[in-house]
């Protein structure tokens, strides 16, 4: 026979905070030489559609409208 035994009241609000702490890395903003494939010193907007938010932040980013993030324009993303 298989006994199952309850999860004290510690042990699960432990597990709630590595699965909260799991989600924000998850969602943890990527640095901008992961993102810079080529090596440039930009991101360019195929670039940056490795990352679903940067992709839609992108025209905001995007201030002096070449079709690149320099580092300070990607400093701004959040």
């Amino acid at each position: 026979m298989i006994r199952l035994s309850r999860m004290t009241a510690p042990a699960l609000l432990a597990s709630l905070g590595v699965l909260a702490a799991g989600t924000a890395f998850a969602q943890a903003k990527p640095s901008f030489d992961s993102l810079d494939k080529n090596g440039d010193g930009k991101i360019s907007l195929n670039e940056a559609s490795s990352d679903d938010a940067l992709f839609v932040a992108f025209k905001s980013l995007d201030t002096d409208k070449d079709g690149e993030l320099t580092r300070e324009e990607f400093a701004k993303y959040k």
